[in-house]
């Protein structure tokens, strides 16, 4: 394998798997490069924040697709709380339509009913 070369940006589309060094196409490995690695910030976070790099396997070319993850502290901890069982929604209940028409006019060759 050779060295790793330069970081390349490279735009993630809906499907990324292939090199496009090498096209070597069983995906890539990762590793993680802090965000501010070399970098004189005089903002601190509060939290570190990595890149992600995806590395060829097979030429060794490096890319960054825009990915930023940052690691939970080692004293950090769960904290379990109860949950509220979600409210059984009512049924919706069903409507009918329904047109009323006036009533038919009045036939004049018929007798009136009583």
């Amino acid at each position: 394998m050779t060295e790793p070369g330069e970081i390349e940006m490279l735009k993630a589309g809906d499907d990324l798997h292939i090199c496009p060094a090498c096209g070597y196409a069983l995906g890539f490995h990762t590793s993680f490069l802090g965000a501010n690695a070399g970098r004189d910030n005089p903002v601190k976070s509060t939290r570190e924040v990595y890149r992600v790099i995806l590395i060829c396997p097979e030429c060794g070319a490096r890319y960054d697709v825009g990915w930023r993850v940052s690691f939970a502290e080692s004293g950090s901890h769960f904290v379990k709380t109860p949950v509220a069982p979600a409210m059984p929604t009512s049924p919706v209940p069903q409507v009918t339509a329904v047109t009323v028409l006036p009533p038919p006019p009045a036939r004049h060759d018929e007798p009136p009913h009583e």
